[in-house]
């Protein structure tokens, strides 16, 4: 009877240990595989943060073609950030390990989506925003244009100059659009090149060079008590050998404010001088013989729709253009230049003209404003 009792005694002892043995070896079997589980799928995540990482230091951002929208870049940062919030979460165990593979596999899932949708987003042509320049001329900001003959000759022949502008306050002596030069030499002998718009105590002039050594700035009076602040089409024609213009007047200068000629008359000298020394053209400043912009004569305000043809236009084809800016399309046989400036630039570095010959940049104080 002993031997029974304890052979049973013995017998519950072997069972109760063989089950303890077989639960630890259970559970270190579970414990290896959620460590194994956890180990790939933390190389996953760090793998994609990379390929996500990468993909984005090769990508570019704008509005050009081939280019991505920053809203894209945003989305894919922000799986960035989730990516690795993931991870820190499987270390800290906030994702307890037996559930780490299926948080894993929807946040990949998630992920890849918005990597497709990133990739699908370049864009396939250059997006194109409506709005239009303001510079702030007073305060260093102006167009460069560019240096080229043909803004400034023109064989002494005609040519007319027009644009829409929009002066914001008007100061002393102020340049709107500028080919001009002047210079003191020794014994103050003033040197003069090329043709300039600017405003001079109110009145709004055009200057021309004459003989080098002489101007011509026919003005009409009192401009800025008229015009401050409000959108406004600008001609000017240059006439040296009184050409037909259609009127049966022709006169040596003519001026149009919003198609209507509000100036004419002959001068004494026919001779423009073209600006010959490689001094840019400039919007809202104007130039100097030792180079660049003198932003002390800038202007504050707009600009859009600037033309500068090689002919006489006549009133009737002013009053045309200005009532129909789009039908300059820049392949016009007499037109020098032309920029719209009614978009948003894809490059301020790099604004092409109309004729696809030139290009102008923007320096200094300047912002676009877009859907005026």
């Amino acid at each position: 009877m002993r031997f029974f009792k304890n052979t049973k005694y013995k017998i519950v002892i072997f069972l109760a240990a063989c089950l303890t043995t077989s639960a630890t070896l259970t559970s270190c079997k579970k414990d290896t595989v959620n460590t194994v589980a956890v180990y790939e799928q933390k190389e996953q995540i760090g793998k994609k943060i990379k390929e996500l990482s990468d993909l984005l230091a090769a990508s570019t951002f704008g509005f050009k073609k081939d280019m991505y929208p920053t809203e894209s870049k945003i989305l894919l940062d922000a799986k960035i950030d989730e990516l690795k919030k993931l991870l820190e979460d499987i270390k800290t165990q906030v994702i307890p390990p037996q559930n780490v593979a299926s948080e894993t596999a929807l946040i990949l899932t998630a992920v890849a989506n918005t990597q497709s949708q990133f990739i699908s987003s370049k864009r396939t042509e250059n997006y194109v925003r409506n709005g239009i320049l303001h510079v702030n001329g007073k305060d260093g900001g102006y167009i460069d244009f560019g240096s080229h003959p043909e803004f400034s000759n023109f064989n002494d022949g005609p040519f007319t100059v027009e644009l829409w502008s929009k002066v914001i306050g008007f100061g002393g002596f102020d340049f709107l659009l500028s080919t001009f030069v002047d210079n003191f030499l020794s014994g103050n002998d003033k040197i003069f090149q090329g043709w300039g718009v600017n405003y001079n105590g109110g009145n709004m002039r055009m200057t021309y060079a004459l003989d080098t050594k002489d101007i011509y700035e026919p003005p009409i009076n009192n401009y800025n008590t008229q015009y401050t602040g409000e959108w406004v089409h600008l001609a000017f024609v240059w006439n040296p050998d009184k050409t037909d213009d259609g009127s049966g007047n022709p006169k040596t200068f003519k001026m149009y404010v919003n198609g209507e000629l509000r100036k004419e008359e002959d001068w004494r000298s026919t001779n423009y001088t073209p600006n010959t020394i490689n001094t840019h053209m400039y919007g809202f400043a104007s130039g100097s013989f030792g180079g660049g912009a003198l932003t002390d004569r800038g202007t504050n305000g707009y600009m859009k729709n600037m033309n500068v043809w090689k002919s006489l236009k006549t009133q009737a084809q002013i009053q045309n253009i200005k009532d129909n800016p789009e039908s300059v399309v820049g392949t016009e046989s007499d037109l020098v230049c032309g920029w719209r400036l009614t978009e948003v630039a894809l490059d301020n570095n790099d604004i092409p003209d109309i004729t696809g010959r030139y290009t102008a940049k923007l320096f200094g104080n300047f912002d676009w404003i877009e859907n005026p």
